[in-house]
């Protein structure tokens, strides 16, 4: 993706944020004056948002700070207005050549936005370009987010533009991948549970045992969002 103004290209403006979860950092994207998650409130990121296109309205997939931080910066730059779930944005709202989907479950306010002339996908915090997604009780909610995997599975899309990692080429074998990772991730919690795990962290240390110990809180936090879904509790 460049700066050029061709169509249905979006362009694509890494924020300085990388991290574990992050990646390289929170992918904002400016497509026909339109800016889809302005990232963190980084001055110099937002100024290099601001000079890539006129920008008329910002979009946030959800409210977590990574994506939405620097929304209140970058309005007062460009005088755009901020939309949101439940803030001018509901599912099925059109904003130009989007169409706003609710996907909750990483977040209860989470948005999709979907391009059905190219069968683009922005997926936010739904899907990441590499790597699975948190979902962190109690905000995070994974019956909910398997809906909403299943719902834009229903679309095949062509392409996924997330919020977090690369593009994905294929989208619909993306999506396909993150339900069966989920059902594996869920089929080896129950195994734990068969086996005599009394404990979450018993849980982890048999249904997650590739996981490096730098990485073993977000994998305690998975582990939990399982059991309430398998209306269990372990501590």
């Amino acid at each position: 993706m460049s700066g050029e103004h061709a169509p249905h290209e979006f362009r694509r403006i890494a924020a300085p944020n990388p991290g574990p979860l992050t990646l390289e950092g929170t992918n904002t994207y400016v497509f026909a004056g339109t800016v889809i998650d302005p990232g963190p409130d980084d001055e110099v990121h937002l100024e290099r948002v601001a000079s890539a296109d006129p920008v008329e309205t910002i979009l946030l997939t959800h409210s977590h700070p990574d994506h939405s931080a620097g929304a209140v910066r970058l309005s007062r730059l460009c005088g755009a207005q901020v939309l949101s779930f439940g803030s001018g944005l509901d599912d099925g709202a059109r904003v130009g050549e989007l169409i706003a989907l609710h996907t909750p479950g990483h977040s209860p306010d989470h948005l999709c936005f979907w391009h059905p002339e190219s069968r683009t996908l922005l997926s936010g915090d739904l899907i990441a370009g590499r790597g699975s997604i948190i979902i962190a009780p109690p905000e995070g909610d994974l019956g909910a987010y398997m809906a909403s995997l299943e719902r834009v599975r229903t679309l095949s899309p062509a392409r996924i533009l997330p919020g977090h990692g690369p593009e994905v080429a294929d989208g619909k074998a993306k999506v396909e991948e993150y339900i069966a990772h989920r059902k594996e991730r869920e089929r080896r919690v129950l195994a734990a549970l068969e086996a005599g795990a009394a404990s979450l962290e018993e849980v982890v240390e048999l249904a997650y045992p590739e996981v490096p110990e730098e990485m073993r809180p977000y994998a305690r936090l998975s582990a939990r969002a399982h059991l309430e879904h398998l209306g269990r509790e372990l501590h």
